[in-house]
């Protein structure tokens, strides 16, 4: 039985060593995960069909800046090694397109009295043919610094500090942290209460309250999920926040891949495809045949 401990306001889940192996002989090997969804986004009262792929790397960023090593020239002591999710969903609303980004670094080791893969840095930006948002959420020891832009009047401009709850959980690092990619952190049938900050664009999406929400999570069987890659066993975790309840399908098999997920409010995704390619090399015309292991329109 995992033994539970609150440190700084989050649970934490023992094990996630510095020189985790298993983990490192996957995710050290210069590539990034590729996986391509076929979705339904749920706006303005109905749902609309797009596509999501969902990128996750590993790189090193500055303790102090949370900006990526790029030079590779920080000290040792100021480079953090983070398991980056970029999220990108695209999808149409009538005349008009929406382009919807969120990024989050989630620490690879224990950072700030915080366990492994708790985040370090999330961002968020959506664009449609009326106007652009911005996001930025810095999580701290004890508060997360809250930089948002926006075109919208109900929004505007915002800088503030929100107090971080005990048992502090954010919604857009949960696809990361259910993965348990450093070791289990729930056995099957656990269920945990939490206060969740709710995903950036279900914020903006219903002109909400940035502001964390009484809410919990649970894992349990999720039995075999029929995928475009075949029939794969998955633990299924659901999580609460508000009235709105998210499913997410999780292969049993490392690296734990999401298979799909499904919201209370209409939402849904399938994985499609999924490829590990060193994507940043491959910006030339001569690579948009890659866009075709991904099932994804050129």
């Amino acid at each position: 039985m995992m033994i539970l401990a609150v440190v700084a306001g989050l649970l934490w889940a023992p094990g996630q060593p510095e020189g985790n192996t298993d983990f490192w002989q996957h995710w050290g090997d210069g590539k990034g995960e590729l996986s391509s969804y076929r979705v339904q986004v749920s706006r303005y009262g109905e749902l609309r069909t797009g596509w999501t792929v969902l990128v996750f790397v590993t790189e090193d960023i500055s303790r102090t800046t949370r900006l990526k090593d790029e030079s590779g020239t920080l000290a040792p002591a100021e480079r953090v090694p983070v398991l980056k999710l970029n999220r990108v969903t695209k999808f149409t609303t009538g005349i008009y397109d929406y382009a919807l980004m969120s990024s989050t670094f989630s620490s690879i080791n224990p950072e700030l009295g915080r366990p492994a893969f708790e985040p370090l840095k999330l961002s968020f930006s959506a664009q449609d043919w009326c106007g652009q948002v911005f996001q930025l959420l810095l999580p701290q020891r004890d508060q997360v610094e809250l930089t948002l832009h926006s075109y919208f009047e109900n929004t505007g401009d915002q800088m503030q500090n929100l107090p971080l709850p005990a048992h502090a959980a954010f919604e857009d690092n949960l696809p990361v942290w259910i993965r348990e990619l450093g070791g289990e952190q729930m056995p099957v049938g656990e269920r945990r209460e939490l206060q969740l900050l709710p995903s950036a664009w279900s914020v903006r999406a219903g002109h909400g309250k940035i502001a964390f929400q009484p809410g919990g999570i649970f894992k349990d069987e999720g039995g075999t999920v029929q995928t475009a890659l075949g029939k794969l066993p998955a633990w299924r975790w659901q999580w609460q926040v508000g009235e709105r309840t998210e499913t997410y399908w999780v292969e049993q098999a490392y690296p734990h891949r999401i298979l799909k997920w499904q919201s209370s409010e209409g939402s849904s995704g399938e994985l499609q495809k999924s490829v590990r390619l060193p994507y940043w090399q491959l910006h030339g015309n001569a690579d948009l045949p890659y866009r075709d292991q991904l099932g994804l329109p050129r």
